[in-house]
């Protein structure tokens, strides 16, 4: 009995963390009140307190959920195969399809754009650019990414011209052409960061970014 509530609680949990991302994906932060989520998510207030006393909780919930499957999606692909490069644009071209598919990774992005962070949060973007910067380095070494630069502030550009660009996208088009406007961003950095001897490996990358958008 103990093992059926439980496993209940857990669901009621996670249906309210889906909830309140549907509500900040649609209002933001300050938009956003206990109501809203409490309708969205067809429950009683109690319920809701239950498990998170106030919005703030919920907020930090979405983005400690957004925070999980973003990294689990940095570690399967760079558990996988693929040259160092690869896995950067792979990373990127992911991240943006599940911006535009999953409501609760939409919900953290925005929140991590909104809100003023303190203590010990789930900060994603610190978590990419560690991993964009190892893959940087090692491209370096795989002599695809030109030795000059610096990887970390190569995994820094990356990583804000992903988030300006799903900014940017999300407020012009609604997201409409966000694969197009990452393709966009990758042909630019490729084209500075990739050796002449390598030119090839572009063309390459960016045809396969064109086959997924197909």
């Amino acid at each position: 009995m103990r093992e059926v509530q439980q496993e209940r609680a857990i669901a009621t949990r996670q249906h309210l963390i889906v909830s309140a991302a549907a509500v900040f994906d649609a209002e933001g932060f300050v938009g956003a009140s206990l109501g809203k989520i409490v309708k969205e998510a067809g429950t009683t207030r109690g319920a809701l307190h239950f498990h998170f006393p106030a919005k703030e909780s919920l907020a930090i919930a979405v983005l400690r959920e957004h925070n999980d499957r973003m990294t689990a999606v940095v570690e399967r692909i760079t558990q996988g195969e693929g040259s160092a490069l690869e896995q950067i644009v792979d990373i990127s071209r992911t991240t943006a399809r599940m911006i535009d598919k999953d409501i609760v990774v939409r919900a953290g992005t925005r929140l991590l754009m909104e809100l003023t962070y303190t203590g010990d949060l789930p900060l994603a973007y610190r978590m990419w650019i560690d991993a964009c910067e190892d893959k940087v380095r090692k491209a370096i070494e795989d002599g695809d990414i030109v030795p000059a630069v610096s990887p970390e502030a190569v995994a820094y550009l990356v990583i804000s011209s992903l988030a300006g660009v799903e900014m940017v996208s999300s407020v012009v088009s609604g997201r409409d052409d966000l694969d197009r406007r990452v393709e966009e961003m990758w042909e630019i950095l490729l084209l500075g960061l990739v050796p002449a001897d390598r030119k090839w490996k572009v063309a390459g990358l960016l045809a396969s970014g064109a086959r997924e958008e197909t």
